[in-house]
């Protein structure tokens, strides 16, 4: 993936999606080692001569239909809302683009999902449902 990025933040959030999608590929016990500081993640630059990037044999879609997907996503506040958008574009939103959509969002929304529904729980439980539960944790709602 080539990137031309002039701001840092664009170049952090996407070095966060990699990082995310790595975590992804560990097992429970190397994410508890992890998090336990008994283990450590490496950074290992790619040769550069086999950047070559594989072309994709599935639909290619417009990324301005998933940056306004997660634009829309990301205004609203609530899981509801949430739910509400993805059931009113479910025609548009098909399981590759909301893959694509769940990825765009960030390391909170898991794009591994066996179904379209399990996908959309996903989208919701990660974004508003994600904000929503750190909103009532910081206000002390645990005790």
């Amino acid at each position: 993936m080539t990137l031309s990025i002039d701001r840092p933040d664009t170049l952090t959030a996407a070095a966060m999606q990699r990082a995310a999608a790595a975590l992804e590929n560990l097992t429970l016990e190397q994410l508890e080692d992890l998090a336990e500081g008994r283990g450590r993640l490496v950074f290992q630059a790619a040769d550069r001569g086999a950047r070559r990037r594989p072309q994709r044999c599935g639909p290619q879609h417009a990324d301005g239909d998933v940056a306004a997907a997660v634009e829309a996503i990301n205004a609203l506040t609530t899981s509801a809302e949430v739910a509400e958008y993805l059931q009113a574009n479910d025609r548009q939103l098909t399981m590759p683009v909301l893959r694509e959509v769940a990825r765009a969002l960030g390391p909170t929304v898991s794009a591994n999902a066996a179904s379209k529904a399990q996908l959309k729980r996903n989208i919701i439980a990660g974004t508003a449902g994600f904000r929503q539960r750190s909103a009532a944790m910081s206000r002390g709602a645990w005790s």
